[in-house]
C-alpha cells in the first residue's frame, strides 16, 4: 500500500528529498510501473497533482481479460459481448471475440495502487534538469525518473507542442444517469467531421461523448447533440485531449509511458490497456536495474526499443484513422456491414488485442 502524505495550506511543506525511482503521474500508467517495483527494496517515490483516483480522464473502458490478469476485476462495473455501430445509412453488430467491460476510475487507481509499495505525495511536476525534478513543493533526485503525467510530456525536451499543432484528438463526455445493455459508437459526420461519437453503460450512469481526430473541431456542441438525440442530460461534463501518435519513450535519462509516450492507440483512442503494458514493461526494466541485473543506460534502451516495436502497429492504425473521414458514408456502411462477419471481426480484433495482450500482464519477472 502506499503510504500517503498529502500536505494542503499550511502543511504543504517542503519535498526536497532523494529517492531511488521518482514516479510523476498517479493514474494508469505511473502505478503500473509502481506495482511492478513491489518487493525489489527500493524507495519508490510517486508524485500528482492530485489524489490516486481523484481525477476521472477517461471513458473507462477496457478488454475484460486485462481485468482479470492485472486483478482488478472488483473495480469492473458492466461487460459487454457485442459493438454495435450506427453510421447515417445503417447498423452493424460486431460480436467481439472477448468482451469489453466498463470500470469505476477511482476503485480501480486504488487496487493498482495496493498492488504496489511507495510513498504517495501531491505536488505539482514542472520539469527538469538530469536527475533533478522540480515541483512547486520542492526539488526530488532519483536515480531512475518515469513521466506518466500525460501528453504534455511535462519532463520532455523543449517546450511541449500544443493543439492543434501536436498530434492529438479532442475527446468530451457527459455522465448522465441511465442504464444501457449496449456498447455503441456513432461514425457519423453529423456530429463531427473526423471521429466518432459513443455511448458506454457503466452500471447506473452513461458515460455519452465525441471525439474528433482534428484537434481544431470542438465537441462541447455535439456532445450535448448526441445526448439529447438520446434523451440523456448532458450533465457531469468530462474531457481531455488524447495523443494519436507515438514518441520516444525514454529522452536524457527519463522514462516516458502512457500518454506523454503516445501510448494511446490511433483510431479507436484506446489508452487504458496500452497504459498499464507500457507500464510494466517500464517497471520491469527498472526492477532489474534495481536488483543489480541491468545497468541504467541498458535498462533505458531496452524499454526503449520495446516500445519502438510497436510502431508499425500504431501507425497503421493512425493511417486508419485518416482513411475513414475521407470514405463516402455509403462506402463507409458498406465495408463495416461486409467487415460484420464473424470471421473477419474474430481476426480483425484478435489481431487489435494482440497489440497489447493481456497474457503479458501474467508474465513472471525476468530473473
Amino acid at each position: 500500500m502506499p503510504r500517503r502524505a498529502t500536505k494542503w495550506g499550511d502543511e504543504r511543506t517542503s519535498l526536497h528529498r532523494d529517492c531511488d525511482v521518482l514516479i510523476c503521474g498517479a493514474s494508469f500508467a505511473g502505478l503500473a510501473v509502481a506495482r511492478e517495483l513491489r518487493g525489489a527494496g527500493a524507495e519508490v517515490l510517486v508524485l500528482d497533482r492530485y489524489e490516486i483516483g481523484e481525477r476521472q480522464t477517461s471513458a473507462c473502458g477496457i478488454p475484460t481479460a486485462w481485468l482479470s490478469a492485472m486483478g482488478l476485476k472488483e473495480a469492473l462495473q458492466q461487460t459487454f459481448p457485442v459493438l454495435v455501430i450506427h453510421t447515417p445509412h445503417g447498423t452493424v453488430h460486431f460480436d467481439l471475440p472477448w468482451s469489453f467491460s466498463t470500470f469505476d476510475y477511482r476503485t480501480l487507481c486504488e487496487l493498482l495502487a495496493e498492488q504496489g509499495s511507495f510513498e504517495f505525495e501531491t505536488a505539482k511536476v514542472d520539469g527538469h534538469t538530469g536527475q533533478t525534478v522540480h515541483t512547486d513543493r520542492g526539488d526530488v533526485r532519483a536515480r531512475l525518473v518515469v513521466d506518466a503525467l500525460g501528453w504534455r510530456r511535462v519532463l520532455g525536451d523543449g517546450e511541449p507542442i500544443q493543439p492543434p499543432e501536436a498530434f492529438l484528438s479532442r475527446g468530451l463526455e457527459v455522465h448522465p444517469f441511465g442504464s444501457g445493455d449496449e456498447l455503441e459508437v456513432w461514425v457519423d459526420r453529423s456530429y463531427v467531421p473526423a471521429g466518432y461519437g459513443w455511448s458506454f453503460p457503466a452500471d447506473g450512469e452513461l458515460r455519452v461523448g465525441v471525439g474528433s481526430f482534428d484537434p481544431r473541431y470542438h465537441v462541447k456542441e455535439p456532445t450535448v447533440r448526441l445526448a439529447s438525440d438520446l434523451d440523456l442530460d448532458a450533465i457531469r461534463y468530462q474531457g481531455n485531449w488524447i495523443p494519436h501518435r507515438i514518441r520516444p519513450a525514454t529522452e536524457r535519462g527519463v522514462c516516458f509511458v502512457g500518454d506523454s509516450a503516445g501510448h494511446c492507440l490511433p483510431l479507436t483512442a484506446e489508452g487504458i490497456r496500452t497504459a498499464l503494458y507500457f507500464g510494466l514493461a517500464c517497471g520491469r526494466e527498472l526492477r532489474a536495474v534495481l536488483e543489480g541485473r541491468l545497468g541504467r543506460e541498458q535498462a533505458l534502451a531496452r524499454y526503449a526499443a520495446f516500445s519502438a516495436s510497436h510502431r508499425r502497429k500504431f501507425e497503421l492504425l493512425l493511417r486508419v484513422q485518416r482513411l475513414i473521414p475521407r470514405l463516402a458514408p455509403r462506402l463507409l456502411a458498406r465495408s463495416l456491414r461486409a467487415m460484420e462477419r464473424k470471421q473477419f471481426v474474430d481476426w480483425a480484433f484478435g489481431h487489435y488485442l494482440e497489440i497489447a495482450h493481456p497474457r503479458f500482464a501474467r508474465a513472471p519477472v525476468a530473473a
